[in-house]
């Protein structure tokens, strides 16, 4: 059986993929994929259609713009995917400010004579289905079995850090700000 060729359109299912062990088969990443290192070294397929250099306000302003016009804020190189000829690409269904939406995505592939990629889009909303998304990508790329060793390692982790954290005298407070203006 052949090695499926894979591109990646959202971090997570980058490192996902590398987790798997399957780095060697991604052959497109998105603008925004940058780890592990080596992914670096892959073509970006997506780049985004704003300065990410401006403020945050400026940004705002841009991607309420691209919005209003029901235009998307990521612009996919549908020409280099396909020169790539992925089997599969990963992409998100969750947010369309956040990545390349799944309906672009589909877009982009649609017209293609000959063969079909075949597109995979996660959506978590909480650990369990993070999990479940890493079961769903090693199963649809033939290492299933994988998939549940990693699932299993990150769980451990994620019980060993709460084990050790569990009697605190007192428990950190963590704020995460995404935006800074507006």
């Amino acid at each position: 059986m052949n090695k499926p060729r894979i591109v990646s359109l959202l971090p997570s299912c980058t490192e996902i993929v590398c987790e798997l062990g399957l780095r060697d088969q991604l052959f497109g990443r998105s603008h925004e994929c940058d780890f592990p290192p080596a992914v670096r070294r892959l073509p970006a397929c997506t780049q985004p259609k704003l300065n990410v250099q401006a403020s945050s306000l400026e940004i705002d302003r841009e991607v309420k713009t691209l919005l209003q016009e029901a235009l998307s804020i990521y612009q996919i190189d549908t020409e280099l995917l396909q020169q790539l000829r992925p089997d599969f690409i990963l992409t998100q269904s969750q947010c369309e400010v956040c990545a390349v939406s799944l309906s672009e995505v589909e877009q982009a592939v649609g017209g293609w004579g000959g063969f079909q990629p075949r597109v995979l889009s996660l959506a978590p909303n909480a650990l369990a289905d993070v999990w479940n998304d890493i079961l769903k990508i090693a199963g649809a790329l033939g290492v299933a079995e994988r998939g549940v060793e990693v699932v299993e390692r990150l769980k451990d982790r994620v019980e060993r850090t709460a084990a050790r954290t569990r009697y605190l005298p007192q428990r950190p407070s963590v704020a995460c700000i995404e935006w800074l203006d507006p």
